[in-house]
C-alpha cells in the first residue's frame, strides 16, 4: 500500500475525537418527506441511474454535517497511522487504514447518493435531448465527487449550494466547447442553430434562448481568457462562488496593479468576450 498522504479536510475537532463520538450520535439523518421529487422520463437515461434517484433520500442539515464529518475524521485518522507507519508495516495496521478508508467511502457514497436529483435537476435544465441529459449525468457525477472531497463542513453551508455551483460551471464549460466545435464545423454564414438565434429568424428569442446563449458563453471563459483576466472579470461581474463584485481600486490592490492597469485588462477581457459571444447577438440584444 502507497504511503502518500491521504487528504482530508481538517477539523479542529478530529484530534481529540474518537469512533465512538460518531456511533454515539443520535440524530435524524434523513429528512422527512411527503412527496417524492419531480418524475424523471425513464426513457431519458440509464435504468441503474434512475433507480438510484428513486431510492434516493435527502440528508437534514445534522445529517449532512455528520457525514461530511465522519468522512474526513476517518481519513484523518487512516492518515495518522499511514504517515507513521514504517515502509514495512504490518497486516494489521494495513488492514486498519483499509478499514477507516472503506468507512470513509461509505460516508462519501451515502452523500453522492443523497445529492443524485441534484445532479439530475441541472443536468435536465440544461439538456435539450436525451444525449445531453446521459452525456451531463455523467459529466455532473464526477463534479459531485470531487465537491464532496473539497467541501469544508464547518462553515456551515449546505453541501447543495457548493455543489450546484461546481456543477454548472462545469457544464457551462461543456456546453460553450460544444458549441465552439460546432461552430467551427458549420459553413461561416450557418448559424449555430443548437445555442444561437438565426439572425434573419423574426421569431423573438425566449429567455431561456438567452440563458443557454449566456452559460455557452460564460462556458468557455476559462478558454478564452488568461488567469488574471478570468480573475478580473469573476470578480467585476459577481461570477465567483460568493456572487460579490469588487471595485477596480480592490482588484488593483489583490493583483498588485493600478486601477487604471485593472480597467485596461478588463476592456481587453471584455473585447475577446465579445468575439465569442458574436454568434449570439441576435438573442442578447433583443433583450436589451
Amino acid at each position: 500500500m502507497s504511503r502518500s498522504e491521504i487528504k482530508f479536510i481538517p477539523n479542529d475537532d478530529f484530534a481529540s475525537a474518537t469512533e465512538q463520538d460518531f456511533d454515539d450520535v443520535d440524530i435524524e439523518l434523513y429528512a422527512a418527506e411527503e412527496g417524492r421529487c419531480e418524475a424523471v422520463d425513464r426513457n431519458e437515461a440509464a435504468a441503474t441511474f434512475i433507480r438510484a434517484i428513486d431510492e434516493s433520500r435527502i440528508l437534514t442539515f445534522e445529517g449532512e454535517q455528520y457525514l461530511f464529518k465522519r468522512l474526513n475524521f476517518l481519513r484523518f485518522r487512516a492518515n495518522a497511522i499511514r504517515v507513521t507507519s514504517s515502509a514495512k508495516s504490518s497486516k494489521k495496521t494495513l488492514k486498519e487504514i483499509e478499514r477507516l478508508l472503506q468507512g470513509a467511502q461509505e460516508s462519501r457514497e451515502d452523500i453522492a447518493r443523497a445529492n443524485l436529483r441534484l445532479v439530475a435537476s441541472i443536468a435536465r435544465r440544461l439538456s435539450s435531448t436525451s444525449d445531453d441529459f446521459d452525456e451531463y449525468v455523467s459529466e455532473a457525477n464526477g463534479i459531485l465527487l470531487n465537491a464532496i472531497d473539497k467541501f469544508d463542513f464547518s462553515r456551515g453551508y449546505r453541501f447543495s449550494t457548493y455543489a450546484t455551483h461546481a456543477i454548472q460551471r462545469h457544464l457551462y464549460r461543456c456546453i460553450g466547447r460544444s458549441s465552439k466545435r460546432f461552430s467551427r464545423e458549420k459553413p461561416a454564414n450557418d448559424s449555430v442553430e443548437a445555442v444561437a438565434v438565426d439572425s434573419t429568424d423574426n421569431t423573438e428569442p425566449s429567455a431561456a434562448d438567452v440563458l443557454v446563449a449566456a452559460e455557452a458563453v460564460l462556458g468557455q471563459l476559462d478558454d478564452v481568457l488568461d488567469e488574471r483576466e478570468r480573475v478580473i472579470i469573476r470578480a467585476r461581474f459577481g461570477l465567483n462562488d460568493a456572487g460579490q463584485t469588487s471595485t477596480l481600486r480592490e482588484l488593483g490592490a489583490e493583483l498588485g496593479l493600478s486601477k487604471e492597469r485593472v480597467r485596461q485588462l478588463q476592456l481587453f477581457a471584455l473585447e475577446k468576450l465579445a468575439a465569442v459571444a458574436k454568434p449570439f447577438e441576435s438573442a442578447f440584444t433583443s433583450q436589451f
